[in-house]
């Protein structure tokens, strides 16, 4: 699938200066990293920060060359930077590897991930401060050996800074904001900094790790992760399904404990967590399902929620959830899509047909029309039989 690779300019932008580091004064005194089992684990050697971001020197002369050439056009320097990465990626395709820098551009072929990792390593070339925001589809599941993956993506922002700045505050003019996905059906679901950048590209290879069984590996990388970002409630999750896959569930269920402590969730998490708590400890399940109540934070959790009734066979439930999304998430094609299947399993063909339709027609991507597709045409053969 080739990248879809869109440029915008963003005017009167204002926001907290964001540089590529990480202040190890932002850790908690205590994270989660401190309940891992290391005994389990011998540490490897993982990827520096550095060369995540290092480029070819071939890369870089490049990028000065283009520089140099539209030095006297009427644009900011992260516009032509916005252009010179159009140029220079926008024809990618998408496999889902998680690439450093320099092994993206010479394989042309990765993630979102790896696109933003570029995107961070030219604008380091010329000095433009760059932020991220974090936006969220609805779960691309992939099963593989027990595991449900889930997938979301970040939009690069280059910023062009005034001149003008106070110790805390920088305002800027304008922006070039950088999406790979445009066309995909998605919300913002917030700021994200470069050590998130950073973090979700160690936690993507520790997934990856997890799923070739290769512990030691995953557990290197998520030690990385934690560093950048101690708090991330995905990151602290495959923490806690790495100790449950070597075999420590009561490790893993001390993480999990740790997270809904801390309040340091998300509804994965707390999902995951729910499994480890017996059926007789109803004062703690009962508390971990309110807070999987208030855990949606985008409509694709609530989805997932929603999902996870389904499967229980509480219909209504779901539906409690899901119906309020069509107020103002009425064009998501997956909030239909989930409304028809639990139509069709209540046994309402004629409603779910309806639902799956309304799911063809606000769908933009094309394998998800060819899903519902599929879906819509076993209905209207089930009803004429």
């Amino acid at each position: 699938m080739k990248w879809l690779f869109v440029v915008l300019t963003a005017i009167g932008l204002l926001g907290c200066s964001s540089t590529p580091t990480f202040s190890t004064a932002d850790k908690p005194s205590m994270t989660v990293a401190s309940l891992f089992n290391h005994a389990l684990f011998t540490p490897q050697p993982v990827v520096s920060e550095q060369a995540i971001f290092s480029l070819p020197q071939s890369e870089v002369q490049a990028l000065w060359q283009y520089v140099e050439k539209h030095k006297n056009s009427d644009i900011t320097i992260d516009e032509l930077l916005g252009n010179f990465l159009q140029n220079k990626i926008g024809d990618f395709s998408y496999d889902g590897a998680t690439f450093i820098a320099k092994d993206a551009l010479s394989q042309r072929s990765e993630n979102c991930i790896s696109l933003a990792i570029v995107s961070q390593a030219y604008a380091n070339v010329l000095g433009i401060k760059t932020s991220y925001a974090k936006v969220d589809s609805y779960p691309v599941y992939q099963k593989n050996k027990s595991f449900v993956l889930t997938s979301s993506h970040f939009k690069t922002k280059l910023i062009t800074p005034r001149e003008q700045e106070d110790n805390s505050m920088m305002f800027f003019s304008s922006g070039t904001i950088i999406d790979y996905f445009p066309n995909q059906d998605s919300v913002f679901s917030g700021n994200a900094t470069f050590a998130d950048l950073v973090a979700k590209f160690y936690t993507n290879l520790a997934v990856s790790a997890l799923l070739a069984a290769d512990y030691d590996k995953a557990y290197s990388l998520l030690m990385a992760a934690l560093e950048y970002a101690p708090n991330d409630p995905e990151t602290i999750n495959i923490s806690a399904l790495l100790h449950k896959h070597v075999g420590d569930r009561v490790r893993a269920k001390q993480i999990y404990a740790y997270a809904a402590q801390q309040q340091l969730t998300s509804t994965n998490l707390l999902l995951n967590y729910l499994n480890y708590i017996p059926a007789d400890q109803t004062a703690l399940r009962e508390s971990i399902l309110a807070q999987l109540e208030r855990s949606p934070a985008s409509p694709f959790d609530t989805l997932t929620l929603a999902s996870s009734y389904i499967d229980k066979q509480n219909y209504r439930k779901a539906k409690k959830l899901i119906e309020p999304l069509l107020l103002n998430y009425h064009y998501l094609p997956e909030i239909h899509a989930e409304l028809g299947k639990i139509a069709y399993l209540e046994g309402n063909l004629q409603a779910a047909l309806v639902y799956f339709d309304q799911a063809i027609n606000k769908s933009r991507e094309t394998y998800k029309k060819t899903l519902y597709s599929a879906k819509q045409n076993m209905l209207t053969q089930l009803m004429v039989q």
